[in-house]
C-alpha cells in the first residue's frame, strides 16, 4: 500500500562536524520523550554509533537515511513507514549541513536529505568565540541553496545571557532566521569518544543522570513550543514507490553477532534481511558458547573487536564454533570487526597480540591511521554469493589492516573508490565465507540480499 505524509520532521543540522549536533539531537530528543512526545530518530550519512544512541534516548531503532548506499527513492519511503508511527521525527545531520560527496553537488549530504524529505532545518551554531560574527555564517547557510528551508538556530557554548542575546540580535536582524535556543557551555554534557567516534550505547547505558540533566538543560534554554511549531511546518510529501515485501515464504535462521564487540548494523538492512526470508536470532561472541540451534548462516557486523580482543579470544568454544561452521560450508559475511574477528590474530596499539578464529588468512594489526571512504565494488569470479562483475556499493571505516597475508588470497571484490584490504582489493575468500573492510546496505543491494538467501538456503537443504 502506498502511504503520504504530512507529519512533523525536523534535521539538525551544523556548519561543521564539532559543533555539538550529536548532543543537542539527543538532548532534544530526551526532552521531547520526557514530555510525552513520541519521537522517531534518523541519521543521515553511513553512521552506526549515534544511531544506537538514538535508540537509547528514543526506545525505537534509529534509521540511516544515506544516498550513496540507497537508491534516493527509496528514502520517503523507508522514513513514511517509521515516521508515521510517532508524534515527530528528528533527523541528525552528517558533518556539516552542505558536505558530501565532492565540491560540485550536494549529493550525499545532510541537504540532500532535506530536499528529498522537504525537511525543515534547525542549524546549530558553535558560539564560542564569536557574537555578531555568528549572523554571517547563518546568513551564509541561509543564502547558500534557496532551496533548503533554514527555520532556525541554536546556539551552543553561549558564555551567558548576554552573549546568547548579542549574538540573537545579529542573527535574527541580519537572517530573518529565528534562534530558537542558546545553550551554554556545560562539560558534563560532552558525550565520551573513540577513536572512531563516541562510545556506542551497546557498550554502556548513559546514566539517568546524565539524560535528565541534558533533557534539563534543552528544556531551560530552547524553545520547545516554537520548535515543535517549525516542525509542523512541512509541506507534505510525494507518494512514494513502495517496497516489495515477500509474504509466506519458508523462513531459515541467520545468526547476527550482537553485543558490545559487535553491533554495526542497519536496521532497515536487517528488516530486509528478514522480509526476504531470514529468521534473525542474535548471539554474542564475547558470552555464548555455541551459535543458535538451526543457524544456516552467520552475520558478523562491525564494531570494537580491538577492545575486547583478550575476551573473545578467551572464548575458546564461540571461537571453535565459528570455525567448524566455516569449514562445513555456512555461507558467513563479516564486515570490518567481523573481518578482524575472522582473521588469524590481532593484535592492539598496545602490541597485545590475541588468536582469533582463523577463518581466513592473515592477521588484523591495529594502526591508530584512519580509513575513511564510500566504496563501489565489482564482483570478482571467486565471490561466494554473486556472480562476477556484479557491483555493490558501501562503505570503509577503520583503523586497523591486514598483514602475513598469502600470496594466494582470494578477494571477492575490486574496489573504485575505496581502498580496501590490499591494493584496492577487498573480501577475503574461504570456504562461503567474505570477510570486507566495506560495510554494505542489503537494501541498496537487493542483488546481493537475495543471493545471500539462496545460499543459506541451499545450505541449510544440504544440512
Amino acid at each position: 500500500m502506498v502511504v503520504s505524509l504530512n507529519s512533523p520532521r525536523l534535521i539538525i543540522t551544523a556548519p561543521g562536524s564539532g559543533a555539538g549536533k550529536t548532543t543537542i539531537s539527543i538532548g532534544l530528543m530526551a526532552a521531547l520523550t520526557k514530555s510525552g512526545i513520541k519521537v522517531q530518530p534518523y541519521k543521515v550519512g553511513p553512521d552506526f554509533i549515534d544511531p544506537s544512541l538514538h535508540r537509547l534516548v528514543c526506545g525505537r531503532a534509529s534509521r540511516n537515511l544515506d544516498t550513496w548506499l540507497l537508491p534516493s527513492e527509496l528514502i520517503p519511503e523507508l522514513f513514511i513507514r517509521t515516521a508515521c508511527k510517532t508524534d515527530i521525527a528528528l533527523i541528525e545531520g552528517v558533518m556539516g549541513l552542505y558536505d558530501g560527496l565532492g565540491g560540485s553537488n550536494d549529493e550525499a549530504s545532510t541537504a540532500e536529505i532535506a530536499r528529498i524529505l522537504r525537511s525543515p532545518v534547525v542549524l546549530v551554531v558553535d558560539a564560542h568565540g564569536a557574537a555578531r560574527s555568528a549572523a554571517a555564517v547563518v546568513l551564509g547557510f541561509k543564502e547558500f541553496d534557496a532551496r533548503i528551508s533554514l527555520a532556525g538556530v541554536i546556539l551552543n557554548r553561549v558564555a551567558g545571557e548576554k552573549h546568547a542575546k548579542t549574538c540573537q540580535e545579529a542573527i535574527e536582524i541580519n537572517t530573518g532566521v529565528p534562534v530558537l535556543g542558546a545553550i551554554p557551555f556545560e562539560e558534563s554534557i560532552k558525550l565520551p569518544e573513540r577513536h572512531l567516534g563516541l562510545i556506542p550505547a551497546p557498550e554502556r547505558t548513559l546514566p539517568i543522570t546524565y539524560l535528565s540533566n541534558l533533557a534539563r538543560i534543552i528544556i531551560d534554554h530552547v524553545d520547545l513550543a516554537r520548535l515543535i511549531e517549525v516542525a509542523r511546518k512541512c509541506p507534505e510529501l510525494a507518494e512514494p514507490k513502495s517496497i516489495t515485501e515477500n509474504r509466506g515464504i519458508a523462513k531459515i535462521k541467520l545468526s547476527v553477532a550482537f553485543d558490545e564487540a559487535f553491533n554495526f548494523y542497519y536496521q532497515d538492512a536487517l528488516d530486509y534481511l528478514d522480509q526476504k526470508g531470514f529468521e534473525i536470532e542474535t548471539f554474542s561472541p564475547l558470552r555464548d558458547e555455541t551459535l543458535p540451534t538451526g543457524t544456516s548462516g552467520i552475520y558478523i557486523g562491525g564494531g570494537f573487536p580491538e577492545v575486547y580482543a583478550q575476551r573473545l579470544e578467551e572464548n575458546q568454544d564461540m571461537r571453535r564454533s565459528i570455525l567448524h561452521a566455516a569449514e562445513d560450508g555456512m555461507p558467513i559475511i563479516a564486515e570490518c570487526g567481523g573481518l578482524m574477528y575472522l582473521s588469524q590474530s590481532l593484535t592492539t596499539l598496545e602490541q597485545r597480540k590475541h588468536t582469533m578464529v582463523g577463518v581466513l588468512p592473515g592477521d588484523t594489526e591495529m594502526t591508530g591511521q584512519l580509513t575513511l571512504n564510500y566504496t563501489e565494488a565489482k564482483t570478482t569470479s571467486v565471490h561466494p554469493f554473486l556472480k562476477s562483475g556484479d557491483k555493490v556499493r558501501g562503505h570503509e571505516f577503520h583503523y586497523s589492516k591486514i598483514i602475513n597475508l598469502p600470496q594466494d588470497a582470494r578477494f571477492a571484490y575490486e574496489l573504485s573508490p575505496g581502498r580496501g584490504i590490499e591494493r584496492n582489493q577487498d573480501g577475503l575468500v574461504e570456504y562461503s565465507v567474505l570477510g570486507s573492510y566495506m560495510h554494505t546496505h542489503f537494501l541498496g543491494c537487493p542483488t546481493y540480499a537475495k543471493a545471500f538467501v539462496e545460499t543459506c538456503r541451499r545450505y541449510s537443504a544440504k544440512s
